[in-house]
């Protein structure tokens, strides 16, 4: 099992695809870090602006001027925002890491089925429930260093780009940053779940690059249709990395984990069942 989730490690690194991953991450950052507002993925944002003065910043400008601006133009209005911490604000938009875990599921275990090697591992005294773990503890461990590795690069890029001003204390960002393991691990959990459902790479990416997107539109609609309050709509996983950004109860975080958990469950086990009953080729 050992030897599985290193050689895993050995290979991702190896490729190109979670270099452009990486990339990816890096120029979200970085756009969010010279604009002093992050970006984010899907239909929600999560950015807290709550204790500072953005919205009497944004007032001195008209709509019109707003639409004009250069980016230079509104990185200079943003530095005007007091009380702000960009570093968290970046790292409540954590969901952009999404696509970056897409591809270290894919490159986990469709990668095996498509190009048939599954076959030569399964055949050398390996079983499938050692397989099987040794590729969930791989993508788990993978998608925490990838969170771990883009606070501390959000942290000390805009400490040193922009100052004391927008940042927070290191002990802080680390908080964050751990108090949001459980939903990244609940995302690995979705999308090894859907590998080994899909089991081929053109298949998987057909279901998992929309999934956030659909997702979250049908849970809207589902909210209009049934009323739902937006009190649970608060668990759909965009929001709740958000919300663990900024200081949430220990109510929600109870909840948020709770939930996070069942996901874990209820994916591994239904990519466990797909996977025991699978044809090799």
């Amino acid at each position: 099992m050992i030897n599985i989730i290193k050689s895993d490690f050995y290979r991702i690194f190896r490729g190109v695809a979670i270099y452009i991953g990486i990339l990816m991450i890096l120029v979200m950052a970085g756009i969010g870090i010279y604009n002093i507002e992050p970006g984010y993925i899907g239909m929600v944002s999560s950015k807290n602006f709550e204790d500072t003065n953005y919205d009497e910043v944004l007032s001195e400008v008209t709509t019109d001027e707003m639409r004009s601006m250069t980016l230079a133009d509104y990185r200079h209005l943003m530095m005007k925002v007091e009380g702000y911490k960009l570093d968290k604000a970046i790292l409540g938009t954590n969901m952009n890491l999404y696509y970056v875990f897409i591809f270290v599921a894919a490159l986990a275990v469709t990668v095996d089925f498509s190009g048939s090697s599954i076959k030569n591992t399964l055949s050398s005294a390996i079983s499938r429930k050692k397989y099987y773990i040794s590729k969930i503890i791989f993508v788990n461990l993978l998608c925490i260093m990838i969170l771990a590795a883009n606070t501390y690069f959000v942290y000390f890029a805009n400490l040193i780009f922009n100052g004391e001003r927008f940042a927070s204390d290191l002990g802080t960002v680390t908080k964050i940053t751990v108090m949001q393991i459980p939903p990244v691990m609940a995302l690995a959990a979705i999308l090894t779940g859907i590998a080994f459902i899909t089991l081929r790479t053109a298949f998987y990416n057909t279901v998992t690059i929309p999934f956030i997107m659909v997702f979250q539109i049908v849970l809207s609609l589902a909210g209009a249709a049934f009323s739902i309050k937006d009190e649970y709509l608060d668990y759909e996983i965009q929001i709740m990395l958000g919300n663990l950004a900024y200081s949430p109860t220990s109510s929600y975080v109870i909840h948020s984990y709770i939930l996070c958990g069942g996901l874990m469950v209820f994916f591994y086990l239904i990519g466990w069942l797909s996977f025991r009953k699978a044809e090799i080729r």
